[in-house]
Formats: C-alpha cells, sequence, structure tokens
C-alpha cells in the first residue's frame, strides 16, 4: 500500500507541473523535486515521463469510459439519459483541470508516437459518440446522418466547451448541460425559421426516420 501510494503522489504532482509548464517542457528533474523523490525512486515506477504521461492518459479514458454510459432502450427517456453523461463527463472536468489542460493544449510535432497515442485517444471518444449516435438513429431519435461526421462536430465542440471551463471559473453545471443538450439536439436556429427555409427550397426537407430493429 506504501508503494501504491507513492506511486500516486508521483502521479499527481506530475499533472500540476505539466499543467503549468506544458509535456514538452516538463522534465524528470522537475517531477521529483516537486514530489520529494529520489531519481531512484521516480525509475522504480515509470521508465521516464512519457511511460508517466501515457498512463495519466489511460486513467482520464478509463474515467470518461466509466461516465460516458451507452443510451439504454429500455429506458423511459433517452434525453435524460445523455443529461447524466453530460453531468458525470464535465463534473469529471472540474475536478481534473490539470489533466484536462495537458489533454487539450499538449503541443504535437515532438513526440510523434505520443502524438499517435493522444490521437487514438479522441478517437476512442468519437468511437463511443458513434456508437451512441448509431443507436439514437435505431431508436429513431437521431435523423439518418453521416454519424462519424456528426460525432467530430459534437467532440469538436464538447473539447472547446471542457477547455473553457477548466481554465475558469465555470457557470453552474446543470445550466451548462442544458445549453449543451439543446445545442446538440436542435441546433441554433428557430424551428419556425427553419421549416420556413425548406418550404423556399433553400434547405433540403429532413429525411423520413429509419424504423430500426426492436432493441430489447
Amino acid at each position: 500500500m506504501e508503494r501504491e501510494a507513492r506511486r500516486a503522489q508521483v502521479l499527481r504532482h506530475a499533472k500540476r507541473i505539466f499543467a503549468r509548464k506544458g509535456y514538452h517542457r516538463t522534465n524528470v528533474a522537475d517531477i521529483i523535486a516537486r514530489a520529494h523523490i529520489a531519481r531512484g525512486t521516480f525509475y522504480l515506477y515509470f521508465q521516464n515521463k512519457k511511460d508517466l504521461f501515457e498512463e495519466l492518459l489511460a486513467q482520464v479514458l478509463t474515467e470518461l469510459s466509466r461516465r460516458i454510459q451507452r443510451l439504454r432502450a429500455d429506458e423511459p427517456d433517452p434525453v435524460n439519459q445523455l443529461r447524466d453523461n453530460l453531468k458525470r463527463v464535465l463534473n469529471f472536468v472540474l475536478a481534473e483541470r490539470e489533466l484536462t489542460d495537458i489533454l487539450l493544449n499538449h503541443s504535437v510535432g515532438f513526440d510523434r508516437e505520443l502524438d499517435l497515442r493522444i490521437l487514438d485517444f479522441y478517437q476512442r471518444i468519437a468511437d463511443a459518440i458513434q456508437r451512441s449516435l448509431d443507436l439514437g438513429v435505431q431508436m429513431n431519435l437521431v435523423r439518418p446522418c453521416d454519424t462519424r461526421i456528426a460525432a467530430y462536430c459534437i467532440l469538436g465542440g464538447i473539447k472547446e466547451v471542457v477547455g473553457q471551463i477548466a481554465r475558469r471559473r465555470p457557470r453552474e453545471i446543470d445550466s451548462m448541460v442544458e445549453e449543451i443538450l439543446a445545442f446538440g439536439l436542435g441546433g441554433v436556429a428557430r424551428p419556425e425559421l427553419l421549416e420556413e427555409s425548406r418550404r423556399r427550397g433553400e434547405l433540403p426537407a429532413p429525411e423520413p426516420a429509419i424504423s430500426g430493429p426492436q432493441l430489447e
């Protein structure tokens, strides 16, 4: 237990230094000085700073995966399920501001292997969003669309919101969740304006919903 506690201590201090100095300007000497450990102790736990950083990435992916739950067809209110997912994610982001800042502001081009790891991290989140959209189409909750492109649009928007609230005092979480939901489900145009544009032929008519298979 003492070994695990010391390892967790090193990770905790490393997050703060990475967030303050950036990954590339941080070195092992910074981490061991902040954690008050000997260099040899650091290498008992990690091969190098990249090894440590990759563990932080794995931690956040695990935590986000646990919080982003798949929509359930047997639940009465799918929008409520989306709302709960958003609340869990935003609460995690606020609790892990340093790690969020590292992920969003990591400078690419210095370490190709690490760049690929972070790209894979975001691809896996996009995969999870796409799976939820595909299920939404089957449940007639989401319009037929290119769910991969839609997943990237959603991910990009959420990344920007997360980046803003990680760097400053946020508004109350419930109000942010409702705004994100409203935008994701309806965009920003008033419904009557969209309908008027469709009547004038300026926008295509919405595609008919696809009746998906019965989900248990």
